[in-house]
């Protein structure tokens, strides 16, 4: 397989290994005919499981890829480094993207890379209560405080949507910031008792004695779209055939990843360092195909707007942010 494969600690790190972006640098396929080589920031976490297991398999070589992964440990740093063309593509969720265009800053989704699912089946994050907490429903949480990853972000956005359509007084209620590896220990010790948890820590809350009371995305739209890969304005104009193979790239991954589920398991601790056994219980999450739809975007914005993450007047038509 020719493609180069280097998963960076830091995004700081990342920039270090970047030889070339925007299409431009190039190195040979086994055919002999020119490979892209692009850059692609990631983070760690199981639905980028998807793209780097498919770099594994040879779907970008496939499409005369050469692909350099650069992992950044949050999301905040990837926008500016896709918008400077120090990365080519990176992944983000769709709030952040629909934020960074109303301030604008010129990205374009690309792709589509999770969904929220729909009830019944077990979401990969949720609102729950630790063991001391004897809430029965979100309609319990009135004067709650709650764990979020990242204030005025998607998971704040959608916990708000979700206790407001159960009936809680969003005034009473006060968001605070943990980190979702701290969550578990923290429920568990009764330092905090409600909270916004992802996986793989979503399990280890569960197993520890935590309820999950809510799957709040689904609340803003049952199988909302949540994240997507982008690049820039910029890249999309000047190699729009490096993207459509990107596209193509992604697309043969995702089919791959949704029919071979155990296999995305079992290359779960090779990409993330996580236990074999955790990557065997945790929920994998929703893979879509395509782009977000627009119903989902328009969801996020209406919610974004009235919660105040960005006013309508910077952001007037949320699908603008869709590559054509």
């Amino acid at each position: 397989m020719n493609h180069r494969l280097a998963i960076t600690a830091t995004l700081a790190a990342a920039a270090l290994l970047v030889t070339g972006c925007g299409g431009s640098a190039s190195s040979d396929n086994a055919d002999g005919s020119a490979a892209t080589e692009i850059t692609v920031g990631t983070l760690p976490i199981v639905t980028n499981t998807v793209l780097a297991l498919g770099v594994e398999k040879g779907f970008f070589t496939e499409e005369g890829l050469d692909v350099e992964l650069a992992s950044a440990q949050g999301g905040a740093a990837l926008v500016p480094a896709v918008v400077s063309g120090q990365y080519d593509f990176a992944f983000s969720n769709n709030v952040s993207l629909m934020t960074a265009r109303a301030q604008g800053l010129p990205v374009k989704i690309v792709a589509a890379a999770s969904s929220a699912g729909e009830n019944p089946a077990p979401p990969d994050e949720a609102i729950v209560v630790g063991p001391g907490n004897d809430a029965e429903s979100l309609a319990d949480l009135d004067g709650s405080t709650v764990a979020v990853n990242g204030l005025k972000n998607m998971v704040e956005v959608a916990d708000r949507v979700a206790l407001e359509k159960a009936g809680v007084d969003l005034k009473t209620v006060d968001f605070i910031e943990v980190g979702f590896p701290d969550m578990p220990a923290a429920l568990r010790s009764g330092r905090i008792d409600v909270a916004h948890v992802a996986e793989p820590f979503l399990s280890q809350a569960v197993k520890d004695g935590a309820r999950i009371l809510s799957a709040p995305y689904r609340e803003v739209l049952p199988d909302v779209f949540m994240s997507s890969w982008f690049t820039s304005d910029q890249f999309l104009a000047q190699d729009p055939d490096t993207v459509a193979a990107f596209q193509r790239a992604l697309e043969k991954s995702r089919a791959y990843a949704s029919e071979n589920p155990d296999e995305v398991r079992d290359y779960i601790p090779e990409f993330l360092g996580m236990e074999t056994t955790v990557a065997q219980e945790i929920t994998l999450g929703n893979w879509p195909a395509g782009m977000p739809d627009e119903e989902s975007l328009k969801a996020w914005h209406e919610a974004c707007v009235k919660y105040g993450v960005f006013s309508a007047d910077k952001l007037p038509d949320p699908t603008e942010i869709l590559a054509d």
